[in-house]
Order: structure tokens, then C-alpha cells, then sequence
């Protein structure tokens, strides 16, 4: 497939840009704290660079320190930022690349808890989203005239340091699209009361930055065009400001949707369809004539290019598909598909920011330690065997193989991908199908020798005779010591999921953590018709992150055939039926079936075997699950850590 519109060159206002894929600006917690860029952030926006995007545009960067959202978010408010955000030009554009700043501030949607000081907004509109709930001061006439005055200078700031686009940040329920939004604005001045006042702020910054600008930088705006909360912004009320900024001369709209009380449009998880907003910005293009983007789920250069192909729209632009696969883009057009490392989506890197730690990428170990990974020095080629064929596993197998060492992979079962397997099963899981695809194939195609259906003892690892043995067993099912939980109709989720069991009927399921929410979710699919999850806290997948968990929390409260009993213990199994008790409270049920999924447990008997017998003739290490039962990004980046360590 040779994605010729994709990579098809293009202009937005005066700017040629060599190809129709922009990295969507999302912040990473990489700059220093005083919000100047670092080598760690230049070596991060270099890598893609290299990979072949046409336009990066770099993260959301606050004009005023009260707005900031992050510690380690980037700044744009002072002069003193201009020599590192040159650095950074430079180095982009080093590879044909252009490079976009994002002027932002956070409003209602910042925190105390990062900037020390109460923020502001167009009216004291809580953001009940962000833990310090703090009640923002409504900003007066002269202060919001005076927050023009600074996007006009940050603007100056980035022509200054040779960016080739500014964009106005008037997405997300950030400052700009908080005056626009009538959720957030409830003035009754001249920047409030109908939809025309509350252009007004949004519209003179516009204009404010056009006149820093100039003519030949290009000018964009970014904006949620629909906020899917009550009382907010609907495309039938943005439509008409995006006309506007057209008639104000912008070069570029740049569309996304969703606030922070409506989160999981920001960045949608898994389940969320591929393309998501593409028919928003279908219906977009009937009303402008400038260029317009499309983000939203788009992960592979097949859907990208055909949605430029039908016309949807103009630019796609991609965020963490190029987090997970830097050289995406170099990849697709030279048609190694199968070698693209496909973001599934799992919000790893999205949890990471909003806890305000770095980001990482649970597939791709050197995303943001871009030197560390191109540091690594090959050194003697040892053999080395590697015990399990699941994530921690191929992700070490490959890694090895690639620093030019002997690797033979042993794996017990018939199938590589490990738990990987059974984690895609629900539909809404199932691009993870994806990463085990691209973890085998980057496996089959190195030298690693694979030998499946062989379990491996000490006494095997000594007549082998490797250099260095790396245990990648995995975890096991935990069953708790509750009377009766071996009768023949009790099973691990794991059985379940692997459809080793057939159940029908009605069917309790023991833990309502991530195993035992998506088993339930699983037999749904199957067509089971009454599921009952016992949990002993207080909330099912309390656990996960924020948009993953609120997403299958969706999944598991809108269906009617999902009952869920929180606080919840089952005390007693027998062929009476299942004893529940809730704070001091009992309850006996029937079920045809109980689904049990209460945990993992580390599967590390060779691991145990091994030291047992002494010091090993060989170098010994442990990676995965069989270390502690976690999620895949630690298999897969464990793996990886001990592979470059040989």
C-alpha cells in the first residue's frame, strides 16, 4: 500500500509541510521544573523527527505560571525559555521536520496543588475533576486583557526560537475555551452572557498572536468541538466560531473534543472506536474551507490514509501512536507494516502524566530515554535462554538477539503472548492482539531459536549450559482458602478466559478487580445472561487508571445483566449454594458457576529451584510477573532492561 495521500506534501497558511501527519501535542512531565527544555526532551522530539512526521507540534506550554498544569510541563512565559526552545527547532528541523508551540493556560483546570496559588477563570466554576477542588477566582476585564497581552508575547517567544506554527489552545476546558464554553463562563459583561461575547477573548487573543506572527509563521487553534458534558459546547454552537476563526484569517483548526469533567474524550481508551471523531470532523469541512485535523484513535497509516483519501479531513493528527512507534511514518511508506509497533491504547502513559510523574510507553521501553537506549554498547555475544514465552519474555528475546547474543526461548505452552492471550479476549481489549503480534514477530524475526511445548527445570537449564538464563514464567491464579471453593463448578477466571470451561447459566464471580470486571464482560459477549461480581471493597476496578477504569466501570454499570455487590465477602461454598456476607450481614445464593479472580501469584518454581541448589554455573535473572504480578508495561520493560544489560 504506498499511503500516497498521507504522505502527500502539503501547506498550512505559508508553511510546507512534507507530508499530511502531525504529532498531536500532548504534554510528557520531561521539562525541568522551571519549565525550560532539557536534552531528554530535545533527544524525545528529535527521535520523531527522524521517524518521518511532517509537523510536531510539541505539548500544551503554559504563557503564565499560574496556568500551568504539570510540574514538568513546558513554559513559554518567559524570555529566559527561548535559547532551549531553539535547541529544539534546530534539531527538528534538522530532519525536514516543522515544529508547532501550543499556547496554553490552564484556568479553572489548574491546581493549587501545582502552581501554590489559586487559579483563575471566567467565573468561579469549580473543576470537580482535579483532587485539590479548588474554587477559581473569576478574572477581571483588565486581568483578561492583560492574559491577551501575554499569549501575544509567549507567541513572539516561539517565532523568536524558530518555530514554523503557533497554535491557540482552546480545547480541553483550558482557559481559551473556558470563555467560550457556557459551562464554564457565566459573566454577564462584554465577555460573557450571549454566544458572541463569549468569542470575544478567544477571538482577541487570536488576533493578538496573528500580530506576533506574522504572515509567515503559521497560525492554528485547537479547539473541543464538542464538549459532551450538559451545558456545554455542542458542534452546533462551535461550528459558527469556527467560521469566525476562519474569517480572522486562521490557517489551521485543529480539532478535538471533550473537558476534564467529560475526561475520556481528552484520550480515549481502549473500546473507544478507531477514527472516533472523524465523522465530527467530516461534518466540519462543510463549513470551512481551511485545513482541518482529525485526531482521535487513529493508530496505523491504513485508516489515516483513507480518511484523507475520503475527504474527511485534511491533516491526521496522531499523539500516542508515535509515543508508542516513533518511525511509524518511515515505516508505512516503506511498507513495513508489520514492523510498526502499534499503540493499543491502554492509557499507561495518560495515568503517568495525570499523577504528574514522566511518561513512559508500555510497549516502547526508550520512549523518553532515547540516550539511554542508542547509548547501549554490544558487547561479547553470550547464550542465553530465556524461560517463558509471554511479554517479559519476547520482549527479552528480541532485545538480546538484536545486541548480537545467542538466544533460545523456551515456552511450556503451544502459543507465545503468555497472559497476553487471555487479556484480549473482551472486545474492547482486543487490539492487544496487536502487541502480541508485534512482539512474536519482532521474535521470528531475529536469530532466536523458539521451543515451544517444553518445560524447562534446573536440570535442563544445567545440560544446555547458557551463559546467561533469564526466568520469564509468569503468574498463576490464586484461589483463597474459603470452604468449599474446589467443587468442580468453581474455576479461575484464567480457565474461563482461555475457554478451557464451558458455563452456562447463571454465574458469581469472585473479585471485581481488572481480571474478574473483564471476565465478566467477556461472558456477556458470549451471551450470558446473569453475572454476579462480589467485591470485597468498596469499588469495582478501583484500581486502574482513571479513563481505563472509568471505561470498564461503564461496561460493567450500564448492562442490566451485571449485577455488582461491593463490601462483599463470600464466607462458604457447598451444594446449597454461596454464603455471602456483607458487614456482618449474610446472604445465601445460587449460581451455576463461580468465576474465581481474587489475584495473581508470581509462577517461580524454576526461579526457586535454581537457588536451591546453590550458586547456578550461570548468570541468573528474574523479569515479570514471576517477580510480582503487575501489568505488561513492567513485563515488557523488565525484559528489555535485562536484555541491554548483558
Amino acid at each position: 500500500m504506498a499511503f500516497d495521500k498521507l504522505f502527500e506534501p502539503a501547506h498550512i497558511g505559508k508553511v510546507a509541510v512534507k507530508n499530511r501527519l502531525i504529532m498531536a501535542p500532548c504534554e510528557r512531565n520531561y521539562a525541568n521544573l522551571d519549565g525550560t527544555t532539557n536534552q531528554r526532551y530535545n533527544d524525545y522530539l528529535v527521535e520523531r523527527a527522524k521517524g518521518g512526521v511532517g509537523l510536531i507540534l510539541v505539548e500544551s506550554m503554559y504563557i503564565d505560571p499560574v496556568g500551568r498544569n504539570h510540574f514538568r510541563q513546558l513554559g513559554i512565559h518567559d524570555d529566559a525559555v527561548i535559547p532551549g526552545l531553539k535547541r529544539m527547532a534546530d534539531g527538528v528541523h534538522a530532519y525536514g521536520c516543522r515544529l508547532g508551540a501550543e499556547l496554553q493556560h490552564g484556568g479553572r483546570q489548574s491546581s493549587s496543588f501545582v502552581t501554590g496559588c489559586q487559579p483563575v477563570g471566567p467565573s468561579p466554576v469549580p473543576c470537580k475533576v482535579l483532587a485539590a477542588g479548588d474554587l477559581p477566582r473569576e478574572l477581571t476585564v483588565d486581568e483578561i486583557r492583560g492574559l491577551v497581552e501575554s499569549f501575544g508575547r509567549a507567541a513572539r517567544r516561539t517565532v523568536e526560537a524558530g518555530f514554523d506554527l503557533v497554535e491557540v489552545h482552546g480545547a480541553h476546558g483550558y482557559l481559551v475555551g473556558q470563555f467560550l464554553s457556557p459551562f464554564s463562563n457565566k459573566r454577564q459583561d462584554e465577555y460573557g452572557g450571549t454566544a458572541e461575547k463569549r468569542m470575544r477573548f478567544p477571538l482577541e487573543v487570536v488576533r493578538r498572536v496573528r500580530q506576533e506572527v506574522g504572515s509567515q509563521v503559521a497560525l492554528a487553534y485547537r479547539i473541543s468541538a464538542n464538549e459532551y458534558i450538559e451545558g456545554g459546547l455542542t458542534l452546533e454552537d462551535t461550528i459558527p466560531f469556527m467560521e469566525r476563526l476562519e474569517a480572522e484569517g486562521i490557517d489551521l483548526i485543529d480539532v478535538s473534543a471533550g473537558i476534564y469533567e467529560s475526561i475520556i474524550w481528552l484520550a480515549q481508551p481502549a473500546g473507544f472506536p478507531r477514527g472516533c471523531m472523524v465523522d465530527m470532523v467530516e461534518e466540519i469541512r462543510k463549513h470551512v474551507t481551511v485545513p482541518v485535523t482529525v485526531v482521535g484513535r487513529i493508530n496505523n497509516p491504513e485508516l489515516a490514509n483513507s480518511i484523507l483519501e475520503e475527504g474527511k479531513a485534511d491533516f491526521i493528527a496522531m499523539g500516542r501512536a508515535l509515543h508508542a512507534d516513533p518511525e511509524l511514518p518511515n515505516k508505512a511508506k516503506a511498507g513495513r507494516l508489520k514492523g510498526i509497533r502499534t499503540c493499543p491504547a491502554c492509557m499507561r502513559c495518560s495515568d503517568e502524566l495525570g499523577t504528574n510523574l514522566p511518561i513512559s510507553c508500555t510497549i516502547n521501553p526508550s520512549a523518553g530515554k532515547e540516550r539511554e537506549f542508542a547509548s547501549v554498547k554490544r558487547g561479547v555475544s553470550r547464550r542465553v535462554a530465556v524461560v517463558g514465552g509471554g511479554p517479559a519474555g519476547l520482549a527479552c528475546a528480541a532485545t538480546a538477539a538484536a545486541q548480537g547474543h545467542s538466544v533460545v526461548l523456551y515456552e511450556k505452552g503451544t502459543n507465545l503472548g503468555g497472559q497476553l492471550r487471555l487479556a484480549c479476549k473482551p472486545s474492547h481489549k482486543r487490539e492487544l492482539r496487536e502487541v502480541i503480534d508485534h512482539l512474536i514477530w519482532q521474535v521470528e524475526q531475529s536469530d532466536v531459536e523458539v521451543i515451544l511445548g517444553s518445560e524447562v527445570t534446573y536440570d535442563t537449564l544445567k545440560q544446555v549450559g547458557p551463559d546467561v538464563a533469564v526466568i520469564a514464567t509468569g503468574a498463576r491464579p490464586v484461589k483463597p482458602f474459603t470452604p468449599g471453593i474446589d467443587n468442580p463448578w468453581c474455576h479461575v477466571a484464567m480457565d474461563v478466559l482461555d475457554e478451557k470451561v464451558r458455563m452456562d447459566g447463571s454465574i458469581l464471580i469472585l473479585g471485581g478487580g481488572l481480571i474478574g470486571a473483564e471476565t465478566a464482560v467477556f461472558l456477556r459477549e458470549k451471551g450470558t445472561e446473569q453475572i454476579t461480581i462480589i467485591e470485597p471493597t468498596d469499588k469495582v476496578v478501583g484500581g486502574l487508571g482513571l479513563r481505563e477504569g472509568w471505561h470498564l466501570r461503564h461496561l460493567l454499570e450500564e448492562d442490566d445483566k451485571i449485577v455488582i455487590k461491593c463490601n462483599t465477602t463470600v464466607e462458604r461454598v457447598d451444594e446449597s449454594g454461596i454464603l455471602l456476607q456483607n458487614r456482618g450481614s449474610y446472604e445465601r445464593v445460587k449460581a451455576d458457576y463461580l468465576v474465581i479472580a481474587v489475584g495473581m501469584a508470581p509462577e517461580n518454581g524454576i526461579w526457586e529451584e535454581v537457588w536451591c541448589q546453590g550458586q547456578p554455573p550461570f548468570e541468573v535473572h528474574a523479569v515479570g510477573d514471576c517477580v510480582l504480578p503487575r501489568r505488561m508495561k513492567e513485563a515488557i520493560h523488565e525484559g528489555a532492561a535485562v536484555a541491554l544489560s548483558l
